[in-house]
């Protein structure tokens, strides 16, 4: 069999620290040279447990797989490890999955450490060259209040450049009667303040707090507000490489002002802006918004996306509204300090999506799809075969076993899932992540419930969910497994409604499913026991 040709095959690069830091990384470890590397077959790198399974089904006897990302842990917020560099120092080929999948900080540590010559292959951006399918994301959360996160827009599509350039988006100023603060929640509760009023003892200027973003990226956040009334945040953005350097074509997104009005009528806001700029005033009260870096123009506007419709707003005639049904109490964990003691009443725009959730235009979960699994299982072949062409024989019969495997698996989900009465096809969820599951056997995501920890829903969320629930007739909830005691949301609701909570995999593996195909089925039979 001739290689193919790997479009996504990438050159390894090496980073002027990567010698540094491998040089004590041998002398820590005692690892060896290359000859004896070589003794030990292909060195192989995957980031995820899932591409890892799939990669040593492939391999063989001729490889040793590593997945960077343990068992059981969240790709979305992993971040890598000495003993990580160690192993992508000595690999041959290093398969993450793409797509904004994965931290950047662990897609930099691969590219940095790979050495000169080894492949670096992101699956999920090559899939389609060999049968699969991606599906765009439409987000809709469908809260009862704006739904802000930040997002950076004007950038060329160029795979090197995203692998190395990162926006750093930067609070510089901040007014208002209380403190104001962004930031991210994590999938375990901690908290990553983005931009915080208090951060510099005066409110007033300085940098209050900034956080970075790959290019052509979008994350979600939660907003705080003390008391209620008009506040301002200034924002700027920069774009940079690897080493800190500016991009040729990338332009620095000036300081911008974005008003808020919290728990107040927005009218007398808007009134002064309009005075002020002369422009008709927007206020957005709803639906999803984030606040856009143009690398491309130098601008930062509000990006609205309402129906698939994208809209973008100056924030100059624009007022973001927080309305008082946001007030509640201020949760109990200490992450929360910054904000004030426990049980103190803050105004909340609530993170949509729990955890660092950066993503792109493109759904990254592409394994929740059988078929997509077999284009990612031949595209893992003929990189290990570029990268080791006198195994080609083997990879080739490795595949074509897992193919027929997978093959099997496909139709079993296919007929488990056709079983399933029409009410049980409707999936309400705590991890957005399930689009190719439904495209793929005509499942349904009725809905999506946002598990930020130590929030409380709204009497609107619950009731619209509820609604959802009723009018569907749907039968279990689920969240991810093992974040069952994480999510009060989705229990409070079962509770009320009197359906099942349930977990489903998303991201990873375990011991109790320890293969891509045990995983699905797995899946698949919790959704026919929790419904049926």
């Amino acid at each position: 069999m001739s290689v193919a040709v790997l479009p996504a095959v990438q050159p390894s690069r090496i980073h002027r620290w990567a010698p540094l830091l491998l040089t004590a990384l041998i002398a820590l470890t005692g690892c060896g040279s290359a000859g004896e590397r070589s003794q030990e077959g292909l060195q192989v790198v995957a980031s995820t447990p899932i591409l890892a399974d799939l990669a040593s089904a492939v391999a063989g006897d001729r490889a040793q797989v590593t997945s960077l990302v343990p068992a059981g842990a969240d790709p979305h917020t992993y971040e890598p490890s000495l003993r990580d560099v160690r192993d992508v120092a000595y690999a041959d080929v290093a398969f993450t999955n793409g797509l904004l999948l994965e931290q950047q900080k662990l897609v930099r540590m691969v590219d940095a450490n790979l050495p000169e010559g080894a492949l670096s292959v992101a699956v999920a951006e090559e899939i389609e060259s060999y049968g699969g399918s991606l599906i765009p994301i439409v987000e809709d959360a469908s809260l009862d209040s704006i739904w802000l996160g930040l997002r950076t827009s004007g950038a060329p599509r160029d795979a090197d450049l995203g692998r190395d350039t990162s926006v750093t988006f930067r609070a510089t100023a901040a007014s208002g009667p209380g403190q104001l603060a962004a930031f991210i929640t994590g999938a375990f509760g901690s908290v990553e303040k983005v931009a915080d009023s208090g951060a510099d003892g005066d409110r007033s200027a300085g940098n209050l707090g900034e956080t970075s973003l790959p290019l052509q990226a979008h994350t979600h956040l939660s907003w705080a507000y003390t008391q209620p009334g008009i506040y301002s945040l200034e924002l700027e953005a920069q774009a940079r490489g690897a080493d800190g350097a500016t991009l040729d074509g990338l332009t620095d997104v000036r300081p911008t002002t974005v008003h808020f009005a919290v728990g107040v009528s927005p009218d007398i806001q808007a009134r002064a802006l309009q005075e002020a700029t002369g422009q008709p005033v927007t206020v957005l009260d709803a639906g999803h918004a984030d606040l856009t870096a143009q690398l491309d123009t130098g601008r930062l506007v509000i990006r609205t996306d309402s129906d698939g419709q994208v809209t973008e707003y100056d924030p100059a005639s624009t007022v973001i509204a927080v309305p008082s049904r946001t007030l509640q109490e201020l949760p109990a964990g200490p992450q929360y300090r910054f904000l004030g003691k426990p049980g103190d009443q803050v105004y909340l725009l609530a993170q949509a999506v729990l955890g660092k959730h950066v993503h792109g235009e493109i759904d990254p979960h592409i394994w929740h799809s059988v078929p997509n699994a077999m284009a990612a299982a031949q595209l893992i072949r003929d990189s290990l075969t570029a990268a080791d062409p006198a195994g080609a024989a083997t990879y080739r019969a490795n595949t074509e076993a897992l193919l027929t495997e997978l093959e099997d698996t496909d139709r079993e989900l296919h007929r488990i899932y056709g079983q399933l009465p029409d009410t049980a096809k409707n999936l309400v969820t705590t991890h957005d992540g399930y689009r190719y599951l439904a495209s793929t056997y005509r499942l349904t995501v009725a809905g999506y419930v946002s598990p930020g920890a130590g929030v409380e829903p709204s009497i609107q969320q619950r009731e619209r969910l509820r609604r959802t629930i009723n009018d569907l007739a749907v039968p279990a909830l689920y969240t991810e497994r093992g974040s069952m005691n994480r999510t009060p949301v989705l229990q409070q609701v079962g509770k009320e409604t009197g359906v099942r909570v349930c977990e489903l995999y998303s991201d990873s593996l375990d011991t109790d499913a320890p293969s891509y195909s045990q995983m699905m089925l797995a899946n698949a039979q919790a959704i026919t026991d929790c419904s049926t």
